[in-house]
């Protein structure tokens, strides 16, 4: 779980550099730097599965969906989104992640729904709608085929491995980046203006280092990791932590507080109590399981 905390940090800051440095750019390339700077990260310790060759379609199969078509939704919302607003977007996750368990497990887990609900709950009193009120409704449809990507990647790396017990996740989580780079270079290779690159500026390719290297490379291992060792229903909550998490960020960092009301950090307040309560209760749950 302290891999989840940690990387929800990470993911807390990249809501803001990306829109601040990111957005507007060509949403397939920006995938395809980050996720090829991310499988650089991880290149020195790629290995083959143990389980063989047989392996590897699997991986990048998951990597595909979890970190290409992921990353392409999510980019495409930068563009006409604010990055609480992109925040707000994600609060579905948890629920995609308990849909997801309950179908791969054949039952009906009451608790994991009952968790990821209070995560919504929490994420959703955090991110509320500005105040005009426009709701992007393209926008959101387009960032719950990322919440729903990513979610499944998560259960179906957790699958892999939980059938796959001796494998070193570092030694095979390169393959995953791999299959998301391979992904979105088809997909830029057919749509894209590479002739852009040359017109970005040296803030944009610090922001572009930080989130392949760091967010991507090393957020996405550690997320995908720490899932494995921790029960459905908690998974579902910390999905929403980055939430409360990128507000606070945003209110340091990128001068958010100058637009906030007092009922609003009443709403931050209560919506990050409720998801720290949600994963407290969702991981007793899951110990008594």
């Amino acid at each position: 779980m302290t891999r989840l905390i940690l990387v929800s940090w990470l993911w807390a800051f990249s809501f803001g550099i990306n829109k601040q440095w990111i957005a507007g750019a060509d949403p397939v390339l920006i995938t395809f730097i980050r996720l090829a700077l991310a499988l650089l990260a991880l290149l020195p310790w790629l290995r083959l599965p143990r389980c063989g060759r047989s392996g590897v379609p699997a991986l990048m199969g998951i990597g595909a969906v979890q970190f290409g078509l992921m990353y392409v939704a999510l980019n495409y919302c930068f563009v006409a989104l604010q990055a609480y607003q992109v925040a707000l977007f994600t609060v579905l996750t948890p629920l995609y992640v308990a849909l997801l368990h309950s179908r791969r497990s054949g039952r009906l887990p009451t608790g994991l729904y009952a968790a990821a609900a209070v995560a919504i709950l929490g994420a959703a009193l955090v991110e509320r709608w500005a105040a005009d009120r426009r709701t992007f409704w393209t926008a959101f449809a387009v960032m719950q085929v990322s919440n729903a990507a990513f979610a499944w990647g998560q259960v179906a790396y957790k699958d892999w491995r939980r059938r796959n017990p001796a494998e070193n996740d570092a030694a095979v989580f390169g393959w995953l980046y791999l299959g998301g780079v391979l992904v979105s270079a088809v997909w830029a290779a057919f749509g894209s203006n590479w002739g852009e690159l040359a017109g970005y500026s040296p803030q944009r390719w610090a922001a572009l280092l930080y989130l392949g290297l760091i967010a991507s490379g090393a957020g996405f291992f550690l997320w995908n990791s720490g899932a494995v060792k921790v029960k459905p229903g908690v998974l579902a909550v910390m999905n929403n932590l980055k939430s409360p998490l990128a507000m606070i960020v945003s209110i340091v960092f990128w001068g958010a507080y100058a637009v906030m009301l007092p009922r609003d950090w009443l709403f931050l307040a209560a919506g990050t109590l409720c998801i720290a309560g949600a994963a407290a209760a969702a991981r007793r749950a899951s110990e008594n399981a």
